[in-house]
């Protein structure tokens, strides 16, 4: 389990974003190319922040002061990184990227800086301890098209239950994560910019026996209000200079069973550019809720110009 622990926690702030990695998306008439666009740029911003936060929990669990006392490690594992802990006495640690190494799946580099501080427990493991981590030129590049993305800016996550991992174990208690992210600046390649906000509860349950055998649980929702809209988990101007908003009207659940890239329920709507696009997750090759364990994809709904357009995609 020690291998696991530090990918299964922040793993879950990761998923959102790495269900969707394919840069395919529906071929939707103008104005809507927008919200592909949109949504791409949405996925790409999501993945890159949540590995970060997911390779960076997995080296706190080593470190004197955030995981582990005894024979701990400030050493890292972590792919194109190296971490500075000239201010450990003071909980706050450096995640320097070097932007040469080439890190997988996707193939891309990272360069910049993340300054990780402890600002609230007396270890990350603690009920409601806080991170605050804050980018400075954070920089992902797509080793495949060579684009990138560059992020300056500040986050918070809470580890609201603490970490019993015996206790998780065992079917009997929950392990969430709570997201926290205002006026965040990103940059991609070809000078545009947008400016990001996210607000996000993820949650780990784990079933000791099930149908299909042990399984994790994964839940994530938004976690504020926006001008009348419940559960947003994500807000801002994208590249177009467009206000944009992405809500749940019902959470996101996947498992280790089916893969936690492949929901089994759960809608999404994001709006943008005066359009709104609804996602239903976990259905089947019709469209409907999936009847099985293990649904074959998504479907998009969405209005332009009087006319409703309905597509259904695979995971």
């Amino acid at each position: 389990m020690k291998t696991s622990k530090g990918f299964l926690v922040l793993l879950a702030l990761a998923l959102f974003a790495s269900s969707c990695r394919k840069e395919e998306g529906p071929e939707l008439p103008n104005p809507d190319a927008q919200f592909v666009q949109n949504n791409a740029d949405n996925r790409f911003q999501r993945d890159e922040a949540d590995q970060a936060d997911n390779d960076i929990n997995e080296a706190l669990k080593d470190i004197p002061g955030f995981g582990k006392t005894a024979g701990a490690t400030t050493t890292s594992p972590l792919c194109g990184v190296s971490i500075d802990s000239s201010q450990i006495s003071q909980k706050i640690l450096f995640f320097n990227f070097d932007g040469v190494t080439p890190c997988f799946s996707p193939s891309r580099t990272r360069s910049g800086q993340i300054k990780v501080q402890l600002t609230s427990g007396v270890n990350w493991s603690a009920p409601n301890a806080v991170l605050t981590l804050t980018y400075t030129n954070f920089k992902i590049t797509r080793l495949y098209d060579n684009k990138w993305v560059m992020f300056n800016g500040v986050k918070t996550l809470t580890n609201v239950n603490g970490h019993n991992w015996l206790g998780l174990l065992a079917g009997s208690v929950a392990h969430v994560y709570r997201e926290r992210a205002y006026n965040v600046d990103v940059d991609f390649n070809n000078g545009a910019s947008a400016v990001w906000n996210s607000a996000r509860l993820t949650t780990w349950t784990y079933t000791p026996s099930s149908a299909v055998g042990p399984k994790l649980n994964f839940q994530c929702i938004g976690d504020t209000s926006i001008n009348g809209k419940t559960n947003v988990d994500m807000w801002g101007v994208n590249r177009f200079g467009n206000n944009f908003i992405t809500y749940y009207t019902s959470p996101w659940q996947s498992n280790s069973y089916c893969g936690f890239w492949r929901p089994t329920s759960g809608t999404i709507k994001h709006e943008v550019n005066g359009g709104v696009f609804q996602l239903d997750l976990g259905v089947d090759q019709s469209g409907n809720a999936s009847a099985l364990n293990c649904a074959y994809g998504y479907k998009v709904t969405w209005t332009n110009n009087g006319n409703s357009y309905t597509r259904v995609f695979s995971y």
